[in-house]
């Protein structure tokens, strides 16, 4: 039966009171004058007038008892992140050392191509420095989409790498493009247009009314049906969608619960794919110059989205034993196709 607490004490509360004042009446007229009184009362402004005071004194109350509410809900936190750890750390641990070694290796291109001459610079200036930024927030949101993995925010993690996505696009446009791209792009960063730099690629048409970040996609190389459909279900994922809301990664399919804060579940994907996309970045970064170590460096790279998938992916299925497996030995590999 469904019940309104606070409607039912104040209509408890009312009634108990006139109860209380008719029994104090001595006559039937006295009687008579309070129930006309009672009648003349507007109980709609009564009850709001009560409730306002029952939030202004909850508010009081809470005011005073926040810090031991607060204590205890992060004392559960801190379990959770524990657990999260124990099951999940090798995985952690192969994101954060391919966090580390590209860091690692995005610095040390960085001091070659700064002791370059300038003649040797000079042709690649704007698109060295368009991708070092590039590069530099897709390190940024690497490590963020770490964070919440850790904590137990899949689809968090996953509108992260919906940035990292479109990082790669952008990466991959300018790259392809060529000098005056960059420039553009690099020039735009003063001014409130996001995607009108593109026309410096000659690519669209001037009856074209605005550029959008569907057409730059459509005119790179890593526009495919692989990661267009992952674009798409990061949409879903970020917006109000439907499917956003009723089919988050944090929630097993199996079970009939709708998340309100952390899960273990679900966080293999934004794993896998912000590996693979630091690696393409990556790859697109170092290729501006030539540089052996690079070279060296962008295999390893791209090896260690192997390495991440399998621990993942491995880690899951121990981990959900009742959910459909990842891993297998002749598993198909995502990024085959990317």
């Amino acid at each position: 039966m469904a019940k309104d607490n606070v409607s039912t004490f104040l209509q408890d509360t009312f009634f108990k009171s006139v109860r209380k004042r008719l029994e104090q009446v001595e006559t039937e007229a006295e009687a008579k004058e309070v129930m006309k009184k009672l009648e003349k009362i507007d109980l709609s402004d009564l009850f709001r007038e009560m409730l306002f005071k029952m939030a202004d004194d909850t508010t009081q109350y809470m005011k005073k008892t926040m810090y031991e509410e607060v204590m205890a809900f992060r004392a559960e936190e801190e379990e959770f992140i524990v657990r999260q750890e124990q099951k999940w750390y090798r995985g952690f641990v192969a994101s954060e050392a391919m966090y580390i070694m590209t860091l690692e290796v995005a610095e040390s291109y960085v001091q070659y191509v700064n002791d370059l001459s300038i003649e040797e610079k000079i042709q690649n200036n704007n698109t060295f420095s368009a991708m070092l930024h590039i590069h530099g927030r897709a390190l940024q949101e690497f490590l963020e989409i770490i964070t919440l993995m850790k904590n137990g925010f899949a689809d968090g993690a996953y509108a992260r790498w919906r940035s990292m996505y479109e990082l790669s696009i952008i990466a991959s446009f300018i790259t392809e493009n060529g000098e005056n791209v960059a420039k553009a792009f690099i020039e735009a960063s003063e001014t409130d247009d996001r995607y009108e730099w593109a026309r410096a690629s000659d690519l669209f048409s001037s009856k074209k009314r605005y550029i959008s970040f569907n057409d730059i996609q459509t005119h790179c190389d890593m526009n495919t049906k692989v990661w267009r459909k992952q674009y798409d279900l990061a949409n879903k994922t970020v917006h109000a969608s439907p499917q956003g809301t009723f089919a988050r990664l944090g929630n097993m399919k199996t079970e009939n619960i709708i998340p309100v804060g952390r899960s273990d579940y679900g966080i293999t994907t934004p794993a896998e794919h912000s590996a693979i996309s630091l690696a393409q970045i990556t790859s697109m970064f170092l290729s501006i110059f030539p540089y052996g170590d690079g070279i060296v460096a962008m295999k390893n790279i791209n090896n260690w989205i192997d390495v991440i998938r399998e621990i993942y992916f491995k880690t899951h299925d121990e981990v959900f034993p009742e959910a459909p497996p990842l891993w297998s030995n002749d598993l198909e590999k995502f990024g085959d196709d990317e």
